[in-house]
């Protein structure tokens, strides 16, 4: 991770808070109010670590972090996907010696937030769970935020996935895994992608780090854990071991009930001097980035196949990058609009409202989207309702069954329609217009 912190200081993307700031609220009061700044912070009370956040609220960042060009993310990990490395990455052996601190493990040696005022306590919120598939040498990876209970032992939030089935799988219900902080961009990522079941996300993060991705044992297992690592926490995790875990600020911002969970029991802990430990705030543009991404290939691939005309979606930022989307599409018959809106429904249960705009229409423009929808949208002809649909857990709305309603508006005009009653008036600008405009610092 230092690597992409110097890449992002460098770029100007990176700013430094120097100033001593209390875990308990101030640290997140400044990642919550400057969401599209990376920021290191350099003294947090109570820590001899340095603490970063923000890291990958803009997709910019990532794409710095991969070293890819800007605006080939997409391309980028669906090739990753597509085409996952035969291996994991070089294995090379552990060295006691590359870790300033290697012993018992100790939370509070590390700078662990409160984020927000009535959550059930200290929250690692960027922890990656790296446990093995059973009968196998691959490693499945799993965020998971986790409530801080002693120094030694965490609550961990499962939902029905691949670390809760591999749970299910073992027979003994206690097993290791190791938890890792500030991991490289890659296998940050990979991460946070829906693989299947027995795929090892470190032969997507190989990929994406073109094959040169290091990883070495842990002390404790055979779990393997990338070098490059800025902490690294080994333990176990006991599925007969349960407590409270919340309330906790998610995805919307919103206190999620209090659940029995599994506990972690962590016994050792390295990490280097000058270690960063990585946090994530909840509800923010970086949270909602990782949530969208696995969503949007999903509702990529569904629209590519389903619908010719298809030409980009907008996972909107205020429905958390997870609950609304905008598709923009060139309609080559009539039922396109309602086919693209009935294809993003059933690739991405999360989905609550889908609007389909035509081409013309900039998806990521709210403004450009309110206009067709007033001036192309009829509503007896353009209604999706879908009623006890799948949803998500995380809509606050939908209780704990997690049973929606699903809501599509078809803005699209019909394919033979004469458009030219529906096109937006423009003015072509003289030279002089331009000049004037940019001493203005208005573009066009």
């Amino acid at each position: 991770m230092k690597e992409f912190l110097s890449s992002l200081q460098a770029k100007g993307s990176l700013a430094v808070i120097k100033e001593k700031l209390s875990p308990e609220l101030e640290v997140s009061a400044l990642l919550n109010s400057l969401q599209d700044k990376a920021l290191l912070f350099e003294n947090v009370e109570g820590s001899r670590l340095r603490l970063a956040g923000n890291l990958y609220g803009k997709r910019e960042n990532l794409e710095l972090g991969l070293k890819v060009k800007p605006g080939t993310l997409l391309q980028t990990i669906e090739e990753a996907l597509r085409n996952p490395s035969p291996s994991k990455g070089k294995l090379s052996d552990f060295r006691k010696a590359d870790w300033s601190y290697s012993g018992e493990a100790d939370l509070s040696k590390l700078p662990i937030l409160k984020h927000f005022s009535k959550e059930a306590g200290l929250y690692m919120s960027a922890g990656i769970v790296a446990a093995r598939f059973p009968g196998s040498d691959m490693e499945n990876l799993s965020f998971h935020r986790m409530l801080v209970l002693s120094k030694n032992k965490v609550a961990a939030r499962l939902v029905p996935r691949h670390l809760n089935q591999i749970g299910k799988d073992v027979p003994q219900k206690k097993f290791p895994v190791s938890i890792i902080i500030g991991p490289p961009p890659a296998v940050f990522l990979a991460a946070s992608l829906q693989v299947e079941y027995g795929l090892s996300e470190y032969r997507i993060a190989n990929k994406l780090s073109q094959g040169a991705l290091e990883l070495t044992k842990s002390e404790l297992s055979d779990i393997a854990v990338p070098v490059d690592s800025e902490i690294i926490l080994e333990g176990y995790i006991d599925f007969e071991e349960l407590a409270d875990e919340g309330p906790f600020v998610d995805l919307t911002g919103t206190y999620d009930e209090v659940r029995k969970q599994p506990v972690i029991t962590l016994q050792r802990m390295r990490y280097r001097e000058d270690s960063v430990y990585q946090a994530v705030l909840a509800s923010t543009s970086e949270h909602s980035l990782f949530m969208g991404l696995p969503q949007e290939l999903k509702i990529r691939e569904a629209l590519a196949k389903s619908v010719p005309g298809f030409r980009g979606i907008n996972l909107t930022p205020s429905g958390g990058g997870y609950f609304h989307c905008i598709v923009s599409i060139d309609k080559g018959n009539d039922g396109d609009g309602k086919t693209a809106i009935m294809n993003c429904f059933a690739s991405s249960h999360p989905l609550k409202l889908v609007v389909a705009v035509d081409s013309d229409i900039d998806p990521f423009d709210l403004k450009q989207v309110e206009w067709a929808l007033a001036t192309r949208f009829q509503a007896d002809t353009g209604v999706v309702l879908l009623k006890g649909a799948r949803g998500s857990s995380l809509d606050p709305s939908s209780g704990k069954s997690a049973v929606t309603s699903k809501l599509g508006l078809d803005a699209t005009l019909p394919a033979k329609k004469d458009r030219s009653a529906f096109e937006k008036a423009t003015i072509k600008n003289s030279q002089k217009v331009d000049t004037i405009l940019k001493s203005f610092n208005i573009s066009k």
